[in-house]
Formats: structure tokens, sequence, C-alpha cells
């Protein structure tokens, strides 16, 4: 976990490593569907009230090689498509099925209360269990910014030249000088670990 100060408010903004994303999905696995299936939504940049306005028949299959993608309807800059893992496809559709959910039905049909309730449940279970105060700064925000940072380290590593572009398309942050200034400044945060350790094979330590 890296956490760095907001620039005029108490608290700290987090960026979690992806082991810390798994530990925080799993508390959720089994016995809570829906939380699971929207703190995962949450870590593919959707912003809480999209995480409300999902559908089952947003999702698209992009070619046929098992890559998705989800349609993000009425974003705060409009409507964009976004990359999502197969995993989080086959979860909304076996919950569909086991719920019996029509295709134009909310996946998550909660407030964004709701969401904080959830998020605030699993970030004190995991200080606790962790031993860490860290968690306890955890926000559904901090997944947004977790999935940006990794997004774009990733990208750029990998030697995608439109890494950022991508990036704040799929996010929907709009393609202007003040978009991109937020985008950097409040979003874009530390090299991610599994960045830094595969670039460290480059490295000539002894």
């Amino acid at each position: 976990m890296q956490a760095r100060p907001y620039p005029s408010k108490a608290g700290k903004r987090l960026w979690l490593s992806r082991d810390e994303q798994a530990k925080l999905l799993s508390l959720v696995e089994d016995e809570y569907p829906r939380r699971r299936i929207a703190l995962d939504l949450a870590l593919h940049g959707l912003r809480s009230d999209e995480v409300r306005n999902v559908e089952p028949r947003h999702f698209e299959r992009l070619d046929d090689q098992g890559k998705w993608r989800l349609t993000v309807p009425n974003g705060k800059t409009g409507t964009r498509d976004t990359p999502v893992s197969r995993s989080l496809r086959e979860r909304v559709k076996y919950l569909k099925s086991a719920a019996r959910m029509r295709a134009d039905e909310p996946v998550i049909d909660v407030s964004t209360r709701s969401l904080r309730d959830w998020i605030v449940e699993a970030r004190e279970q995991l200080a606790d269990d962790l031993d860490d105060d860290r968690w306890h700064d955890l926000g559904m925000h901090d997944l947004r910014r977790t999935w940006a940072t990794d997004t774009f380290y990733s990208l750029a590593f990998e030697g995608v030249p439109i890494a950022e572009e991508l990036t704040m398309a799929w996010g929907g942050w709009a393609m202007t000088d003040s978009g991109r200034e937020t985008f950097r400044r409040n979003y874009l945060g530390p090299v991610p670990d599994h960045v830094t350790s595969r670039a460290m094979a480059h490295l000539n330590f002894r």
C-alpha cells in the first residue's frame, strides 16, 4: 500500500498493491456476491454512481479470445467503454441467473451510502486482521485511484505510446487540459510495486 496526504484536507489518498486488492475482494468473496462485484467494479475504474448503474446488458464481448468491455452509461463525462476482466463478467452473469435479474436491471441496486458502508466494514476488518492502521483511510474513490495508476503504469511500461490517453478515456476523464490536470494531480500516484519489481530486472543490481 502506498499513501500520500491530501493537498488541502485531512486524511490520506491510498493506492493498493495487487496483493492488497486481492485481499479486499477475498473478504467478500462468498458471503456477499454483490459487494464483491461492487468493489471489483470500483477497481475497474468506476465511480460510485457508475457502479450503481451497471446492468448485465452493458457487458459486451470484445473478441474471441475471452476479452470483454463494459459500457458505462451516463458517466460524468458521458457514455464510455472500458475493458473489464472475464472473471468480473462471469460473476455478473452468475448473479443475474441466481437472482433471476433482468438484463436491464441494476446489478448493484443500493445507495451510495450503502457502498460507503461496505467499504468501511471491509477496511476496518482488514485493519484489524492485518494490524495495519493505513486501511482505516480507505474509501471507494481510492479503488478508482488504484485502477488509474495501475492501468497507466502497466501500459506505459509495456511501451504503449498513448497510455495516458487510454487510461483517461477508459476512466472517463475529460480530454482537456483541466481533465488531464485532475487525472495527474488527484489520481495518478506512485509507481505500483509490481511495475517497480519488473523494472528492477533491467537494473544492474549486485
